[in-house]
Protein backbone atom coordinates (compact mmCIF):
# COMPACT_ATOMS: atom_id res chain seq x y z
CA UNK A 1 0.00 0.00 0.00
CA UNK A 2 2.80 2.42 0.60
CA UNK A 3 3.97 2.71 -2.89
CA UNK A 4 1.50 4.98 -3.53
CA UNK A 5 3.02 7.50 -1.39
CA UNK A 6 5.54 8.02 -4.43
CA UNK A 7 3.77 6.43 -7.50
CA UNK A 8 1.02 9.20 -7.76
CA UNK A 9 3.18 11.88 -6.82
CA UNK A 10 5.45 11.15 -9.83
CA UNK A 11 2.36 10.88 -11.97
CA UNK A 12 1.39 13.95 -10.86
CA UNK A 13 4.91 16.04 -11.22
CA UNK A 14 4.65 14.77 -14.61
CA UNK A 15 1.62 15.92 -15.96
CA UNK A 16 1.47 19.13 -18.21
CA UNK A 17 0.46 21.79 -15.90
CA UNK A 18 3.20 21.10 -13.30
CA UNK A 19 5.98 19.85 -15.72
CA UNK A 20 5.60 22.65 -18.37
CA UNK A 21 6.52 25.56 -15.97
CA UNK A 22 8.91 23.31 -14.67
CA UNK A 23 10.80 22.52 -17.48
CA UNK A 24 10.79 26.73 -18.33
CA UNK A 25 12.45 27.16 -15.13
CA UNK A 26 15.13 24.75 -15.66
CA UNK A 27 15.77 25.68 -18.75
CA UNK A 28 15.28 22.19 -20.28
CA UNK A 29 12.94 20.33 -22.58
CA UNK A 30 9.78 18.51 -21.50
CA UNK A 31 10.80 15.05 -22.30
CA UNK A 32 13.83 15.54 -20.65
CA UNK A 33 12.78 16.89 -17.18
CA UNK A 34 9.60 14.44 -17.24
CA UNK A 35 12.27 11.32 -17.84
CA UNK A 36 14.41 12.84 -15.22
CA UNK A 37 11.67 13.18 -12.66
CA UNK A 38 11.34 9.87 -11.95
CA UNK A 39 14.69 9.13 -11.59
CA UNK A 40 15.10 11.83 -8.86
CA UNK A 41 12.27 10.77 -6.82
CA UNK A 42 13.94 7.45 -7.12
CA UNK A 43 17.37 8.87 -5.61
CA UNK A 44 15.98 11.15 -2.79
CA UNK A 45 13.84 7.85 -1.38
CA UNK A 46 17.30 6.14 -1.71
CA UNK A 47 18.78 9.11 0.09
CA UNK A 48 15.82 9.20 2.73
CA UNK A 49 16.71 5.09 3.17
CA UNK A 50 20.41 5.68 2.95
CA UNK A 51 20.15 7.96 6.03
CA UNK A 52 17.65 5.96 7.97
CA UNK A 53 19.67 3.05 7.93
CA UNK A 54 22.79 4.65 9.96
CA UNK A 55 22.73 4.92 13.38
CA UNK A 56 20.40 7.20 14.80
CA UNK A 57 19.39 8.12 11.58
CA UNK A 58 16.00 7.43 11.57
CA UNK A 59 15.37 9.87 14.62
CA UNK A 60 17.34 12.38 13.09
CA UNK A 61 14.95 12.15 9.70
CA UNK A 62 11.45 12.36 11.85
CA UNK A 63 13.77 15.39 13.47
CA UNK A 64 14.59 17.07 10.81
CA UNK A 65 10.47 16.88 9.54
CA UNK A 66 8.95 18.20 12.67
CA UNK A 67 11.85 21.79 12.96
CA UNK A 68 12.01 22.01 9.26
CA UNK A 69 7.77 21.88 8.94
CA UNK A 70 7.45 19.57 6.22
CA UNK A 71 4.02 18.81 7.00
CA UNK A 72 2.58 18.37 3.66
CA UNK A 73 1.74 22.26 3.63
CA UNK A 74 4.32 22.29 0.47
CA UNK A 75 1.79 20.64 -1.66
CA UNK A 76 -1.35 22.73 -1.32
CA UNK A 77 0.32 25.05 -3.94
CA UNK A 78 2.89 23.46 -6.19
CA UNK A 79 1.40 24.81 -9.40
CA UNK A 80 2.62 28.15 -8.11
CA UNK A 81 5.49 27.15 -6.32
CA UNK A 82 7.21 25.12 -9.64
CA UNK A 83 5.77 28.49 -11.77
CA UNK A 84 9.33 30.09 -11.75
CA UNK A 85 10.58 33.12 -9.38
CA UNK A 86 11.21 34.07 -6.28
CA UNK A 87 9.13 30.70 -5.30
CA UNK A 88 10.95 28.40 -6.90
CA UNK A 89 14.05 29.42 -6.26
CA UNK A 90 13.73 29.43 -2.54
CA UNK A 91 12.22 25.75 -2.79
CA UNK A 92 15.75 24.73 -4.67
CA UNK A 93 17.62 26.67 -1.94
CA UNK A 94 15.84 24.82 0.53
CA UNK A 95 16.42 21.33 -0.97
CA UNK A 96 20.48 22.20 -1.29
CA UNK A 97 20.43 21.38 2.90
CA UNK A 98 18.13 18.32 2.68
CA UNK A 99 20.43 17.19 -0.52
CA UNK A 100 23.52 17.78 2.32
CA UNK A 101 22.12 15.89 4.80
CA UNK A 102 20.80 12.81 2.70
CA UNK A 103 24.08 12.10 0.50
CA UNK A 104 26.92 14.82 1.93
CA UNK A 105 29.75 15.38 -0.51
CA UNK A 106 28.04 12.78 -2.80
CA UNK A 107 24.99 15.21 -3.56
CA UNK A 108 26.64 16.97 -6.90
CA UNK A 109 27.45 13.12 -8.43
CA UNK A 110 23.82 11.82 -7.77
CA UNK A 111 22.54 15.37 -9.35
CA UNK A 112 24.52 14.31 -12.74
CA UNK A 113 23.41 10.45 -12.21
CA UNK A 114 19.67 12.14 -12.52
CA UNK A 115 20.76 14.71 -15.53
CA UNK A 116 22.39 11.85 -17.13
CA UNK A 117 18.89 9.37 -17.18
CA UNK A 118 16.68 12.35 -18.23
CA UNK A 119 19.77 13.71 -21.26
CA UNK A 120 19.64 17.18 -19.51
CA UNK A 121 22.25 19.40 -18.45
CA UNK A 122 24.20 18.98 -15.02
CA UNK A 123 22.91 21.93 -13.64
CA UNK A 124 19.75 21.05 -14.28
CA UNK A 125 19.94 17.81 -12.89
CA UNK A 126 21.00 19.48 -9.39
CA UNK A 127 18.44 22.23 -9.86
CA UNK A 128 15.25 19.76 -9.66
CA UNK A 129 16.76 17.28 -7.02
CA UNK A 130 17.02 20.37 -4.83
CA UNK A 131 13.78 21.58 -5.71
CA UNK A 132 12.28 17.82 -5.53
CA UNK A 133 13.63 16.91 -1.81
CA UNK A 134 11.04 19.74 0.10
CA UNK A 135 8.18 17.88 -2.05
CA UNK A 136 8.90 14.44 -1.33
CA UNK A 137 9.99 15.82 2.24
CA UNK A 138 6.41 17.28 2.89
CA UNK A 139 4.82 14.39 1.06
CA UNK A 140 6.93 11.89 3.64
CA UNK A 141 5.79 14.04 6.91
CA UNK A 142 2.14 14.21 6.30
CA UNK A 143 1.97 10.70 5.71
CA UNK A 144 3.08 10.01 8.88
CA UNK A 145 1.46 12.85 10.62
CA UNK A 146 -1.96 11.98 9.77
CA UNK A 147 -1.55 8.43 11.16
CA UNK A 148 0.18 9.76 14.40
CA UNK A 149 2.90 8.01 13.51
CA UNK A 150 6.34 10.05 13.78
CA UNK A 151 8.82 7.07 15.24
CA UNK A 152 11.13 5.05 13.56
CA UNK A 153 9.21 2.29 12.89
CA UNK A 154 6.16 3.98 10.94
CA UNK A 155 9.31 5.64 9.00
CA UNK A 156 11.13 2.46 8.35
CA UNK A 157 7.60 1.05 6.88
CA UNK A 158 6.81 3.45 4.87
CA UNK A 159 10.45 3.63 3.38
CA UNK A 160 10.46 0.20 2.48
CA UNK A 161 7.46 0.12 0.69
CA UNK A 162 9.04 2.15 -1.94
CA UNK A 163 11.98 -0.41 -3.21
CA UNK A 164 9.89 -1.30 -6.03
CA UNK A 165 9.66 2.49 -7.23
CA UNK A 166 13.35 2.76 -6.42
CA UNK A 167 14.29 0.20 -8.30
CA UNK A 168 12.08 0.82 -11.13
CA UNK A 169 13.51 3.98 -11.35
CA UNK A 170 16.98 4.48 -10.43
CA UNK A 171 19.53 5.84 -12.78
CA UNK A 172 22.67 3.96 -13.45
CA UNK A 173 25.65 4.34 -11.67
CA UNK A 174 24.07 5.56 -8.42
CA UNK A 175 23.76 2.16 -6.10
CA UNK A 176 28.18 1.48 -6.82
CA UNK A 177 28.40 5.83 -6.27
CA UNK A 178 26.47 5.33 -2.52
CA UNK A 179 28.99 2.22 -1.78
CA UNK A 180 26.22 -0.56 -1.83
CA UNK A 181 25.09 -3.14 -4.70
CA UNK A 182 21.82 -3.33 -3.82
CA UNK A 183 18.70 -0.82 -2.51
CA UNK A 184 18.34 -3.46 0.61
CA UNK A 185 21.73 -3.01 1.67
CA UNK A 186 20.81 0.13 3.32
CA UNK A 187 19.28 -1.93 5.99
CA UNK A 188 15.98 -0.53 7.92
CA UNK A 189 15.20 -0.12 11.65
CA UNK A 190 12.84 -3.42 12.69
CA UNK A 191 9.51 -2.19 11.26
CA UNK A 192 5.76 -3.10 12.07
CA UNK A 193 4.48 -6.06 9.75
CA UNK A 194 3.99 -4.78 6.51
CA UNK A 195 2.09 -8.01 5.25
CA UNK A 196 -0.28 -8.26 8.14
CA UNK A 197 -4.49 -8.52 6.84
CA UNK A 198 -7.18 -7.02 7.86
CA UNK A 199 -7.15 -4.08 10.14
CA UNK A 200 -3.63 -2.94 9.70
CA UNK A 201 -3.80 -2.89 6.36
CA UNK A 202 -7.43 -1.11 6.40
CA UNK A 203 -5.21 1.51 8.70
CA UNK A 204 -2.57 2.27 6.33
CA UNK A 205 -5.05 2.80 3.38
CA UNK A 206 -6.35 5.17 5.31
CA UNK A 207 -2.68 7.02 5.80
CA UNK A 208 -2.12 7.16 2.36
CA UNK A 209 -5.39 8.16 0.50
CA UNK A 210 -5.70 11.40 3.68
CA UNK A 211 -1.65 12.17 2.47
CA UNK A 212 -2.48 11.43 -1.75
CA UNK A 213 -5.48 14.04 -1.07
CA UNK A 214 -3.64 16.62 -0.20
CA UNK A 215 -0.78 15.91 -2.78
CA UNK A 216 -3.57 16.03 -5.79
CA UNK A 217 -6.15 18.52 -4.24
CA UNK A 218 -4.11 21.20 -5.37
CA UNK A 219 -4.89 21.25 -8.97
CA UNK A 220 -8.41 22.33 -8.33
CA UNK A 221 -6.77 25.76 -7.13
CA UNK A 222 -5.45 28.39 -9.46
CA UNK A 223 -6.82 27.13 -12.93
CA UNK A 224 -10.40 27.03 -14.62
CA UNK A 225 -9.19 24.31 -17.37
CA UNK A 226 -11.02 20.77 -16.93
CA UNK A 227 -8.20 18.28 -16.49
CA UNK A 228 -8.16 15.51 -19.04
CA UNK A 229 -10.17 12.32 -18.75
CA UNK A 230 -6.91 10.12 -18.83
CA UNK A 231 -5.18 12.23 -16.35
CA UNK A 232 -8.11 12.18 -13.85
CA UNK A 233 -6.95 9.28 -12.05
CA UNK A 234 -6.95 9.39 -8.64
CA UNK A 235 -6.26 13.27 -8.18
CA UNK A 236 -9.25 15.03 -5.98
CA UNK A 237 -10.56 13.37 -2.57
CA UNK A 238 -13.78 13.72 -0.59
CA UNK A 239 -11.93 12.25 2.65
CA UNK A 240 -15.34 11.96 4.27
CA UNK A 241 -16.39 9.45 2.64
CA UNK A 242 -13.87 7.20 2.93
CA UNK A 243 -14.69 5.78 6.18
CA UNK A 244 -17.41 4.04 5.42
CA UNK A 245 -16.29 2.38 2.29
CA UNK A 246 -13.13 1.30 4.41
CA UNK A 247 -15.81 -0.35 7.36
CA UNK A 248 -17.52 -1.92 4.07
CA UNK A 249 -14.23 -3.24 2.56
CA UNK A 250 -13.78 -5.69 6.07
CA UNK A 251 -16.81 -7.38 4.55
CA UNK A 252 -13.82 -8.69 2.10
CA UNK A 253 -11.92 -11.00 4.68
CA UNK A 254 -8.63 -11.00 5.80
CA UNK A 255 -5.83 -9.37 3.55
CA UNK A 256 -3.20 -12.08 3.10
CA UNK A 257 -0.20 -12.62 0.47
CA UNK A 258 -0.74 -14.15 -2.87
CA UNK A 259 2.03 -14.69 -5.35
CA UNK A 260 1.81 -13.97 -8.98
CA UNK A 261 3.26 -16.77 -11.98
CA UNK A 262 6.36 -13.84 -12.35
CA UNK A 263 7.40 -13.95 -8.29
CA UNK A 264 5.50 -10.75 -7.34
CA UNK A 265 3.18 -11.22 -3.85
CA UNK A 266 -0.35 -9.07 -3.75
CA UNK A 267 -1.41 -8.44 -0.70
CA UNK A 268 -5.44 -9.08 -1.33
CA UNK A 269 -8.70 -10.02 0.65
CA UNK A 270 -9.84 -13.28 0.63
CA UNK A 271 -13.39 -12.43 -0.96
CA UNK A 272 -11.61 -9.50 -3.12
CA UNK A 273 -12.21 -9.07 -6.72
CA UNK A 274 -8.28 -10.24 -7.03
CA UNK A 275 -8.83 -13.58 -5.73
CA UNK A 276 -12.11 -13.84 -8.45
CA UNK A 277 -10.20 -12.82 -11.54
CA UNK A 278 -7.25 -15.07 -11.12
CA UNK A 279 -9.34 -18.22 -9.98
CA UNK A 280 -11.20 -17.59 -13.55
CA UNK A 281 -7.85 -16.75 -15.58
CA UNK A 282 -6.19 -19.99 -14.28
CA UNK A 283 -9.30 -21.89 -14.67
CA UNK A 284 -8.70 -23.68 -18.12
CA UNK A 285 -12.11 -25.22 -17.62
CA UNK A 286 -13.98 -21.48 -17.73
CA UNK A 287 -13.87 -20.33 -21.10
CA UNK A 288 -14.04 -16.28 -22.04
CA UNK A 289 -17.24 -14.93 -22.59
CA UNK A 290 -19.44 -11.71 -22.58
CA UNK A 291 -21.44 -12.83 -19.14
CA UNK A 292 -18.68 -13.28 -16.57
CA UNK A 293 -17.81 -10.07 -15.09
CA UNK A 294 -16.58 -8.85 -11.89
CA UNK A 295 -16.90 -6.63 -10.10
CA UNK A 296 -14.39 -3.76 -8.68
CA UNK A 297 -14.89 -3.80 -4.45
CA UNK A 298 -12.45 -0.88 -3.71
CA UNK A 299 -12.79 1.43 -6.48
CA UNK A 300 -14.91 4.98 -5.32
CA UNK A 301 -15.62 8.30 -6.83
CA UNK A 302 -16.31 11.90 -6.12
CA UNK A 303 -20.11 11.73 -6.06
CA UNK A 304 -21.76 12.35 -9.38
CA UNK A 305 -18.30 12.74 -11.07
CA UNK A 306 -15.93 10.40 -13.07
CA UNK A 307 -12.62 11.52 -10.33
CA UNK A 308 -11.44 8.54 -8.59
CA UNK A 309 -10.47 8.75 -4.99
CA UNK A 310 -7.62 8.08 -3.70
CA UNK A 311 -8.46 4.95 -1.78
CA UNK A 312 -8.59 3.40 -5.21
CA UNK A 313 -4.94 3.05 -6.00
CA UNK A 314 -4.19 -0.30 -4.57
CA UNK A 315 -7.33 -2.00 -6.19
CA UNK A 316 -6.32 -0.13 -9.23
CA UNK A 317 -2.39 -1.55 -8.70
CA UNK A 318 -3.56 -4.88 -8.13
CA UNK A 319 -5.38 -5.08 -11.11
CA UNK A 320 -2.00 -3.52 -13.14
CA UNK A 321 0.02 -6.37 -11.47
CA UNK A 322 -2.22 -9.02 -12.66
CA UNK A 323 -2.62 -7.88 -16.31
CA UNK A 324 1.46 -7.60 -16.48
CA UNK A 325 1.87 -11.21 -14.63
CA UNK A 326 -0.47 -12.77 -17.24
CA UNK A 327 0.59 -11.10 -20.63
CA UNK A 328 -1.92 -12.67 -22.76
CA UNK A 329 -4.54 -11.36 -20.70
CA UNK A 330 -6.76 -9.02 -21.85
CA UNK A 331 -10.16 -7.23 -20.31
CA UNK A 332 -12.94 -4.77 -20.69
CA UNK A 333 -14.15 -2.47 -18.06
CA UNK A 334 -17.52 -2.03 -18.09
CA UNK A 335 -19.31 0.76 -15.93
CA UNK A 336 -22.75 1.49 -14.21
CA UNK A 337 -24.95 4.01 -12.20
CA UNK A 338 -27.69 3.56 -10.74
CA UNK A 339 -31.63 5.15 -12.46
CA UNK A 340 -31.08 8.31 -10.66
CA UNK A 341 -30.85 11.31 -12.87
CA UNK A 342 -30.71 11.49 -17.07
CA UNK A 343 -30.16 8.50 -18.70
CA UNK A 344 -28.07 10.98 -20.68
CA UNK A 345 -26.22 11.99 -17.37
CA UNK A 346 -25.97 8.40 -16.43
CA UNK A 347 -24.99 6.94 -19.51
CA UNK A 348 -21.84 9.85 -20.03
CA UNK A 349 -20.93 9.56 -16.52
CA UNK A 350 -20.54 5.29 -16.99
CA UNK A 351 -18.34 5.95 -19.92
CA UNK A 352 -16.10 8.34 -18.23
CA UNK A 353 -15.80 6.50 -15.15
CA UNK A 354 -14.60 3.07 -17.50
CA UNK A 355 -12.33 5.37 -19.49
CA UNK A 356 -10.67 6.86 -16.46
CA UNK A 357 -10.34 3.42 -14.98
CA UNK A 358 -8.96 1.88 -18.54
CA UNK A 359 -6.79 5.18 -18.22
CA UNK A 360 -5.67 4.44 -14.90
CA UNK A 361 -4.25 1.01 -15.87
CA UNK A 362 -2.17 2.27 -18.81
CA UNK A 363 -0.76 4.99 -16.58
CA UNK A 364 0.29 2.19 -14.45
CA UNK A 365 1.65 0.09 -17.58
CA UNK A 366 -0.53 -1.55 -19.23
CA UNK A 367 -0.90 -1.67 -23.10
CA UNK A 368 -3.72 -0.15 -24.01
CA UNK A 369 -4.41 -2.42 -26.62
CA UNK A 370 -5.30 -4.65 -23.92
CA UNK A 371 -7.85 -2.79 -22.51
CA UNK A 372 -11.29 -1.37 -23.93
CA UNK A 373 -13.80 0.31 -22.03
CA UNK A 374 -17.54 1.28 -22.00
CA UNK A 375 -20.54 3.00 -20.05
CA UNK A 376 -23.58 1.19 -19.85
CA UNK A 377 -25.15 3.74 -17.90
CA UNK A 378 -28.68 2.42 -15.83
CA UNK A 379 -28.61 -1.02 -17.71
CA UNK A 380 -27.99 -4.32 -16.27
CA UNK A 381 -28.62 -3.46 -12.30
CA UNK A 382 -27.39 -6.16 -9.74
CA UNK A 383 -30.04 -4.59 -7.43
CA UNK A 384 -33.42 -2.93 -7.14
CA UNK A 385 -33.07 0.91 -7.23
CA UNK A 386 -35.64 1.69 -4.82
CA UNK A 387 -33.32 1.40 -1.93
CA UNK A 388 -30.12 3.27 -1.39
CA UNK A 389 -28.83 0.17 -0.54
CA UNK A 390 -29.62 -1.83 -3.80
CA UNK A 391 -28.49 1.73 -5.89
CA UNK A 392 -25.02 1.99 -4.23
CA UNK A 393 -24.82 -1.88 -5.70
CA UNK A 394 -25.76 -0.55 -9.25
CA UNK A 395 -23.29 2.38 -9.22
CA UNK A 396 -20.34 0.11 -9.88
CA UNK A 397 -17.28 -0.92 -12.27
CA UNK A 398 -16.64 -4.15 -13.40
CA UNK A 399 -14.41 -5.88 -15.54
CA UNK A 400 -14.48 -8.88 -17.78
CA UNK A 401 -11.94 -11.02 -19.13
CA UNK A 402 -11.72 -11.06 -23.70
CA UNK A 403 -9.05 -12.79 -23.64
CA UNK A 404 -6.19 -15.26 -21.55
Amino acid sequence: MAHYFIDLLNHQLKEKDTIEPLSGFLGENRAGVTAAVGGALSALLLGLRRKSAEPGGSEQLLEALKDGGHDGGILNDLGSLLAGGPATTGLASSGKAILDSLFGGKATGVADMVASAGGIAKTAGFSLLAILAPIVMGALGKTLQTQSAMNPASLAFLLNGQRDFIKSNLPDGLLPWLGVNQVEDFKLPATPSAEAPGNRALAWASVIAACLGVVFMWRSCGTHEPAHPAATAVQETAVKAAEPARVEWTALGKFTAWKLPNGLELNIPEFGVERKLIAFIEDAAKPVDDQTWFSFDRLTFDFGKATLRPESAEQLKNIAEILKAYPKLTVKIGGYTDNKGSADFNMKLSQDRADNVMAALAQLGIDAGRLKAEGYGEQYPVAGNDTEEGRAQNRRIDIRVTGK
